[in-house]
């Protein structure tokens, strides 16, 4: 059943998008591609991510020196993060950022117990959950609202020599939104394979 817009009651378009790893070697650099194999973007992670609030600061008060960069076009996007607690295990908020400007939100809160995987839900644009679905070989995520599924994220295959994901989430997302989507995605896959 196709995304309904409720306010003008017309189906939502969707535009896939391929998430690409730059290289076998290194899984913190992924191209965005679209159908036709267009690279649209990249997502960078730095070589030593910093919180905002972070008590050792290795790039000093640049903390944007720490951020996953997120390139559309000309533009640079910049992921940011900061904790919001401080524990064993920290609950954080991401923030896609243009300049000065917040463009998307997401918490990661963690369930107060001994091996609990965090989860991830969206404050801006738009209110959801990021959701691992249950899958022997392949990675996938789910995007969630009070509607219901909204979008999906995915391996292509169960055995790749680079990963590729397919972002299928709704055109009301804006590119960079459904990259910082992505990020999140892929930063599940990566910390708690």
């Amino acid at each position: 059943m196709p995304l309904i817009n409720h306010e003008a009651e017309q189906p939502v378009g969707r535009t896939p998008l391929y998430a690409r790893q730059a290289s076998a070697f290194s899984g913190f650099h992924y191209t965005i591609c679209n159908a036709t194999g267009e690279i649209l973007g990249e997502v960078i992670w730095p070589s030593m991510a910093q919180a905002k609030n972070a008590r050792i600061r290795w790039h000093g008060s640049h903390s944007s020196k720490g951020a996953v960069e997120i390139h559309w076009g000309a533009q640079r996007y910049d992921v940011q993060f900061e904790y919001l607690d401080r524990g064993w295990v920290n609950d954080v908020r991401f923030t896609l950022e243009h300049g000065r400007k917040t463009i998307a939100v997401a918490d990661m809160r963690f369930a107060r117990r001994l091996f609990a995987r965090g989860r991830v839900s969206f404050v801006e644009p738009f209110t959801g959950t990021l959701l691992r679905d249950k899958g022997w070989f392949r990675r996938r995520y789910s995007v969630e609202n009070d509607s219901g599924v909204i979008g999906f994220l995915e391996d292509r295959a169960a055995i790749m020599a680079v990963r590729e994901m397919t972002i299928d989430l709704p055109d009301t997302l804006d590119i960079p939104t459904k990259m910082f989507v992505f990020f999140l995605a892929a930063h599940l896959t990566q910390a708690q394979a």
